[in-house]
């Protein structure tokens, strides 16, 4: 994602994907060099779960569910 800021060019990046349903929510996160964690406090605890490389998703629409639960906020940051 970029966009112009007073004649700046800015660029953020995805970092985070929220997902909600049945009243539990879980997440994927996107470290730097684009590996992909999963985070499901009752079935991995304290751990996140490795969860491939940004680039397997290679239909955008994979990144809208994980489960059964569908994506609810995205977490972007200043690249």
């Amino acid at each position: 994602l970029q966009f112009d800021r007073s004649g700046n060019l800015v660029r953020m990046r995805l970092r985070g994907i929220i997902y909600g349903g049945n009243s539990h929510f879980t997440c994927r996160y996107i470290q730097r060099d684009e590996s992909v964690r999963f985070h499901d406090g009752i079935t991995t605890g304290r751990r996140c779960a490795k969860n491939g490389h940004l680039s397997d998703f290679v239909d955008p629409l994979e990144l809208q569910s994980c489960g059964m639960r569908v994506a609810v906020a995205l977490v972007y940051m200043l690249d």
